[in-house]
């Protein structure tokens, strides 16, 4: 029936989300093989969904070899990072030029997942959109780089278009989407730090204004400048790495 059928997608959404927002914890809290993370409760309140969903994402990751479940014990890291993701297909996320080249795919699908996010988009979806904004701004007001905040932003507008499928492609793209700290890219002062963290919040608000008023162009447009932007950004290191070696 088509009612049970938007259950399953529902969830299937949100276990996706819930296994993006594990690997995005293991990756930033640098986590290797044998070690702990959170329980199942603490996940859930950390994410914000309910146990059955936690449940099926740890399911899914020990699946992929990425975690293992000791009774008594614990969850635990299988392996030193997820792997089998698109995220791999883009080798070496130290290096600028593979962070470039996940930007440039990030342009050809997000940009129209902010205008179907525009257009479709459900009260609770945007409430979701809100509380992920105001998550980067939490973080940012704590001096922090707010990278697992970002990508929680980026998936809730995913989710907004009620095509899975977007959910899918972020999730699948893993830690290639906010690898800014892993690149040592953000600004050297936390004065000049913060006025990066400023910049993107703009932009991010800019996203969120077109959404909320059902403006799928100009949900399109600030998606585009966004992404642009920071592709941009990761140019102009490329070439000044350049100009230095080159010295």
């Amino acid at each position: 029936m088509a009612g049970d059928a938007s259950i399953k997608d529902q969830n299937g959404s949100l276990s996706g989300r819930t296994v993006a927002e594990i690997e995005q914890l293991i990756s930033g809290r640098n986590l290797v093989s044998g070690d702990r993370l959170p329980t199942v409760q603490e996940l859930s309140n950390r994410i914000g969904v309910s146990l059955s969903v936690v449940r099926e994402a740890i399911a899914t990751l020990k699946a992929r070899g990425i975690l293992s479940t000791r009774q008594g014990a614990g969850i635990f890291v299988s392996t030193p990072k997820p792997s089998e993701s698109l995220g791999s297909v883009f080798g070496d996320l130290s290096q600028v030029s593979s962070v470039v080249e996940a930007l440039e795919l990030r342009l050809a699908v997000e940009v129209e997942a902010a205008g179907l996010a525009a257009a479709r988009h459900s009260m609770a979806q945007e409430s979701r959109i809100f509380e992920a904004f105001s998550g980067i701004q939490k973080a940012m007001d704590e001096h922090q780089t707010g990278e697992a905040e970002d990508f929680r932003f980026h998936i809730a507008i995913a989710e907004a278009t009620n095509n899975r499928r977007f959910v899918d492609f972020l999730v699948q793209l893993g830690n290639a989407m906010i690898p800014r700290s892993k690149l040592g890219t953000l600004p050297a002062t936390k004065e000049e730090q913060a006025a990066y963290l400023m910049q993107l919040q703009k932009e991010h608000q800019a996203i969120v204004a077109a959404i909320v008023a059902k403006n799928p162009e100009a949900a399109r447009e600030a998606m585009r400048f966004h992404l642009s932007q920071s592709r941009d950004r990761y140019h102009e290191i490329i070439r000044s790495q350049r100009m230095f070696s080159e010295a």
